[in-house]
């Protein structure tokens, strides 16, 4: 028995659903150079490695706004009094 491959593991050159397939015929008879074979979980986890450092400058700027708003807001409280 021939075990049949989805079209939607098939690769593809945008790695999105409107991207043209690489070639259709190869990836269904089952040839693992034109397969996407990594899972779901992967391709999420590298998609959030590319973006941590971005999300990590992120916080520490609006930590440092906040910071210096806190300060500011206690200089003026202190000018009050």
């Amino acid at each position: 028995l021939e075990k049949a491959t989805p079209e939607a593991c098939c690769q593809r050159e945008l790695q999105s659903r409107e991207g043209m397939i690489v070639n259709r015929e190869a990836c269904l008879k089952g040839i693992e150079r034109f397969q996407n074979r990594q899972g779901c979980y992967t391709v999420i986890l590298n998609s959030f490695e590319t973006y941590v450092y971005l999300a990590g400058a992120l916080a520490i700027g609006v930590l440092a706004i906040e910071l210096f708003a806190m300060v500011f807001a206690m200089c003026l409280f202190r000018g009050i009094q």
